[in-house]
């Protein structure tokens, strides 16, 4: 544990010591707010109607912070790959991969040690996310529980999709290419439900269970299951497992 301790820092300060995770951190939180106050004036606009003609007041949470979390699922799609491009793929293009192989820190230590890297800098985007819907709690009235399980099903989400970025960047000497296939990858990965209406029966059903949007749906809808939190964990843990492999077998090329 101490290696991969020792590897997440490297990373971090690698991270932190150019633009990187900086612009990546900074686009996140302005699309974040962006799309929050355009769901807020939206809610807004709908509550000024529903004074006038209407009695039932619109629900914050299924106006607000619903479909807030919902496109920031979206927008880490994209951006996830920024943050695990570079992981193992950078180390190849540098020449320090063959360092890093042959160092008494295992395989596993290693990608725990860039899943962790990589994973800080997205607590550290979530945690601001966080900061939008914190202010409704204090200024207005939602319901606290479906926001802290929708972050809890985002942070989930967000692990997941570093740990397959991760085992992507693992088998690809160029970040450029890793970014891509990993965009390719996480995107086709989060609409595997798509084709479920048209094929229906037991299909539909495997492919509603295999998508990760069923899933951070129901947390997001202010659910949590013991089944949608293993769902995102055994996805993690498959993709770094995969990455382990690949390092393994190149250790030993």
């Amino acid at each position: 544990m101490k290696g991969a301790l020792t590897i997440a820092g490297r990373e971090i300060r690698s991270a932190f010591a150019t633009p990187l995770a900086y612009v990546v951190i900074a686009g996140f939180s302005l699309l974040a707010a962006f799309f929050f106050f355009s769901f807020l004036s939206n809610f807004n606009n709908q509550l000024r109607q529903t004074m006038l003609f209407a009695s039932v007041k619109p629900s914050l949470n299924e106006l607000v912070v619903m479909p807030y979390f919902q496109t920031l699922e979206i927008i880490l799609i994209f951006l996830v790959p920024l943050l695990t491009m570079r992981s193992i793929a950078e180390e190849k293009r540098s020449g320090t991969f063959e360092v890093l192989i042959t160092s008494p820190i295992s395989g596993a230590g290693i990608v725990m040690g860039k899943f962790i890297g990589a994973a800080v800098i997205a607590l550290v985007m979530l945690g601001i996310s966080l900061l939008y819907p914190a202010v409704l709690i204090v200024l207005a009235d939602p319901e606290p529980g479906p926001i802290l399980a929708g972050f809890f099903g985002l942070v989930l989400f967000a692990l997941s999709f570093i740990a397959v970025g991760i085992a992507v960047s693992a088998v690809s000497r160029s970040q450029t290419v890793a970014g891509v296939i990993s965009l390719v990858v996480l995107l086709v990965f989060y609409m595997l439900d798509a084709p479920a209406p048209l094929v229906g029966g037991e299909l539909a059903e495997v492919l509603k269970f295999l998508a990760p949007s069923s899933h951070a749906q129901t947390l997001i809808k202010g659910v949590i299951t013991g089944s949608d939190i293993l769902y995102f964990i055994s996805v993690a843990l498959c993709g770094l497992f995969a990455a382990n492999r690949v390092l393994d077998a190149q250790r030993w090329r």
